[in-house]
């Protein structure tokens, strides 16, 4: 949220105030082009193979996809390379792994003028449509290119107040079906469901009928609703014809290896994914394949089953040979992932898997015969299988050595030429962060128990427990000094205490680690803010932006900051690009609402806080300007109305108070009604600044009572 706003002097006398992606036009079909079947991609963000009927989990509720398994295809042993969103979708588009993309973890851009599914297609005459549901995937990662329709708006957010970051499948479906509604031209639809994603939280009956086991709850909800995707598709006569894949992105811990969610491990459970297609007359009904094959290999599949030339060259490869019952040469599939090395600075894994085994190298290597157990490794530095995997890794690149080296490699993509540039003025660019062969990194085998502890000290301080909660992020950052969340919590837990020198530290000490950490940025800002250091919070607040545009905390405190300045030319610019972006914030349209105020624009600031309470209604400083516009175009009874409003959720509030009793007093001369809002004010704070007009206040209007 942004700094809290400016209070508002009491009407004593007279006082002043001082979505959606856009769809284009439907291609053409060039003449004498060959006519070209649909395609639509379902993505499950999240979902274990082993939890869905068609798996072989008899207590799952997914009629929707078993009967596409038992009309298709299914590919028993489909992997993901990496356990994440958003490099794990990239892989899917372009069908190219991680190294070869350089996005490895969420956060990341695609880079521009990546040959996707999308992109291609386009070329080819159809309409590209995309409904995505959660801000991971939003258009700013790169994902949308080739995209005519890229309908990236979330609904749901995770408190009042707070920006959109997902949304539920029932509402993914509808957006769907709604934008495909009209097209004439051949499509392809992806459409991506982020419901098993913790927290796991079903709606009704699911959450009732799943009690103890909200996860399934969540997946049999998103089956239905695909099921309802799917119908909507036949109804429309949209159907026919029509390519259907249905892939997972990454699965799910549950505690196995000691993870809770996803990221760190390369075990099955994380990797292990669904993948289904099905196209009624042209593929085989009920087949199951049973050969290993990976995410990177969907879009030369796909473009192989419509007889579009793939690009040169792709990670991937087509597995078209083995829906009829064919096998393809002996392969082994590159698994990586970064996140415990750039989220904690742990050690990096990277590994290999062949159709018996999977290397996984680490400070601690480990080798397993996936298909039976991963309990028992059976890594011998001797083993020839770990120096096949080992000669296989090496054709792989390693990601780029040290944070620094990460970012600018990503921001010598000319689509991020303007980030650079604001970065470099800004000072930034300069930080280091951990290298990846640093010698003495934590295996995540040792490490994984941090995460609970960061998840406890979280709840620690979530109810109240600061000391605890504090101790518990020292202890772990003691262990591993690099832990940037660990650093960002008690960062935050400082500056909740008004430890502001402690919270700059390591906010500092953040960046330097993660220099593209736009939170971070944000975070040390508000020091510099809360501290009385304006030019340095806003250098922050612009190197947040820089990274992240639509960041609506920096928006509205950079606006901020610009108003108290009286900037109102600026604060507009600032405020009026990201509101054109599709930024729905309380604390944005806050902002805007003081701008329009400041500059007597009653009836925009009259809208700016409507919109406010539309997305925090318990926002009761919205509620007290609403009332001082009101009172500022003569509308006392609605002014006196929406101070009360205010008040029922601030009621020791001295300002709303002495206001009410001044608004009764001058807009209505109402002395009794006077008497008691000004009384309240002088009982909420009797020692407060306006204590001593307050106590003159009241003994003039009793002495006038006394007096009648």
């Amino acid at each position: 949220m942004a700094e809290p706003s400016r209070g508002f002097c009491a009407l004593l006398a007279a006082a002043t105030i001082a979505a959606a992606g856009v769809s284009a036009a439907t291609p053409s079909v060039p003449p004498g082009a060959a006519r070209r079947p649909n395609l639509l991609i379902i993505t499950l963000d999240t979902t274990r193979a082993d939890h869905l009927g068609c798996y072989g989990d008899e207590r799952a509720r997914t009629p929707v996809l078993d009967h596409l398994a038992r009309s298709g295809v299914l590919f028993e042993e489909a992997h993901s390379h990496v356990p994440l969103t958003l490099p794990s979708h990239a892989v899917l588009m372009t069908g190219d792994l991680p190294s070869t993309l350089n996005l490895r973890v969420n956060g990341l851009n695609l880079k521009a003028g990546a040959a996707t599914l999308a992109s291609i297609l386009k070329g080819r005459g159809y309409w590209t449509g995309a409904v995505v549901s959660s801000v991971i995937l939003d258009r700013a990662r790169g994902l949308n290119q080739g995209f005519m329709h890229y309908d990236d708006r979330m609904t749901v957010s995770s408190q009042p107040g707070s920006p959109p970051e997902e949304r539920p499948g029932g509402e993914v479906t509808d957006a769907a079906l709604a934008a495909v509604r009209s097209v004439k031209a051949p499509f392809f639809l992806w459409v991506h469901y982020y419901d098993a994603h913790f927290p796991y939280r079903p709606p009704e009956p699911y959450a009732r009928e799943f009690q103890g086991r909200p996860y399934d709850g969540e997946i049999a909800y998103m089956d239905a609703s695909i099921g309802r995707l799917l119908d909507g598709l036949r109804s429309q006569g949209r159907l026919d014809d029509t390519l259907v894949v249905v892939a997972g992105d990454h699965g799910e811990g549950f505690m196995e290896h000691g993870e809770r969610q996803h990221g760190v491990f390369l075990y099955e459970y994380a990797l292990r994914v669904p993948l289904i297609l099905n196209w009624t007359g042209h593929l085989p009904e009920g087949r199951r394949v049973p050969d290993l094959c990976g995410l990177a290999d969907v879009a030369p599949t796909v473009l192989s089953l419509m007889d579009i030339p793939p690009p040169a060259r792709t990670d991937g490869e087509s597995l078209v040979p083995l829906l009829n019952g064919g096998s393809l040469p002996s392969r082994s599939l590159y698994i990586e992932s970064y996140h415990g090395f750039f989220t904690y600075g742990w050690a990096p894994l990277r590994g290999i898997m062949t159709d018996r085994w999977k290397f996984i190298e680490a400070p601690k290597p480990e080798l397993y015969e996936w298909r039976k157990s991963e309990t028992r490794n059976l890594y011998r530095s001797d083993a020839p299988e770990v120096a096949e995997a080992r000669k296989a890794l090496a054709r792989y690149p390693e990601a780029d050595r040290g944070e620094r080296a990460a970012m600018e490699s990503l921001l010598k993509d000319p689509s991020n030429a303007e980030t650079l540039r604001q970065l470099m003025s800004l000072g930034y660019l300069s930080g280091g962060g951990t290298r990846p062969d640093t010698p003495g990194l934590l295996d995540p085998k040792d490490a994984i128990g941090i995460e609970e502890e960061l998840r406890e000290a979280n709840e620690m301080m979530d109810l109240g427990n600061a000391r605890e909660g504090t101790r518990k992020l020292l202890g772990v950052l003691k262990r591993n000094p690099q832990n940037v969340p660990a650093l960002s919590m008690l960062g935050i837990a400082y500056m909740k205490a008004g430890q502001f020198d402690k919270a700059q530290v390591c906010f500092q000490e953040e960046i330097r680690l993660k220099p593209q950490m736009d939170t971070a940025h944000l975070n040390l800002g508000t020091v510099y803010k809360r501290t009385g250091r304006p030019e340095l919070a806003e250098r922050e607040y612009r190197a947040a932006l820089a990274l992240s545009p639509r960041m609506p905390e920096a928006v509205a405190n950079l606006a901020q900051i610009m108003l108290g300045q009286k900037r109102t030319t600026e604060a507009r610019q600032v405020l009026e690009s990201a509101l054109s972006a599709h930024v729905e914030s309380a604390d944005v349209y806050f902002e805007k609402g003081v701008l329009e105020a400041m500059t007597q624009n009653w009836e925009a600031a009259r809208y700016a806080f409507t919109k406010v309470l539309v997305l925090d209604p318990r926002r009761d400083a919205a509620m007290a300007n609403l009332g001082r516009i009101a009172f500022q175009q003569g509308r006392v009874d609605e002014a006196i109305a929406q101070y009360e409003r205010a008040l029922r959720l601030a009621p020791q509030n001295v300002e709303y108070l002495a206001t009410v009793g001044s608004l009764y007093l001058n807009g209505k001369n109402d002395q009794a009604h006077a008497l008691k809002y000004f009384q309240r004010a002088l009982a909420a704070d009797p020692y407060g600044p306006r204590a001593k007009d307050l106590r003159e206040m009241v003994r003039a209007l009793q002495a006038a009572e006394g007096g009648e």
